[in-house]
């Protein structure tokens, strides 16, 4: 089945953060089988920049500031476990907030127009992608990618085993 429990958790934007992190879940034997580090402050960063563009901002621009001051301390990891329970209770007696959310897992080819697609199967059928993450070497045969998107149960049905 596609569907996989993704971790997201916000950490400390500092040396050795990720080194502390990783290392709870090497102790407890818990496989990261995918992974997506975001910089808070370049995304909000981005926000701000487009809602200038366009107009659209909502709150004064020192409430902006302040946000973007304070994101600066913080990175959003979203991540794929082996043994999601058994993650969630590791980073929280590490400390750490874990909010969990369901995510579409798919194995494809890697090769070109692959994305493409798929991406397009999801927007035909009404499904928009929040956002998606994944890798595959260039020698790869396959490349894991995660999709967040609007319907999960309907992207399963266009992909119920996890390849397209």
């Amino acid at each position: 089945m596609p569907i996989k429990k993704q971790l997201e958790v916000m950490l400390a934007d500092a040396p050795g953060e990720l080194a502390k992190f990783t290392s709870a879940l090497k102790d407890e034997h818990v496989n990261i089988e995918a992974m997506s580090i975001q910089d808070a402050n370049e995304y909000l960063l981005a926000l701000y920049e487009v809602r200038a563009q366009t107009g659209r901002r909502v709150a004064p621009r020192d409430y902006y500031e302040a946000i973007l001051k304070e994101s600066a301390k913080y990175s959003m990891i979203r991540m794929i476990t082996d043994n999601p329970d058994r993650a969630v209770d590791v980073l929280q007696k590490a400390g750490h907030q874990v909010k969990i959310q369901e995510v579409i897992g798919l194995v494809l080819d890697n090769r070109p127009g692959v994305l493409n697609r798929i991406s397009k199967r999801l927007g035909d059928a009404g499904i928009n992608i929040h956002y998606t993450y994944g890798s595959g070497f260039s020698d790869s045969v396959s490349a894991l990618f995660i999709f967040r998107v609007s319907d999960l149960q309907k992207a399963v049905e266009l992909f119920p085993d996890g390849t397209p």
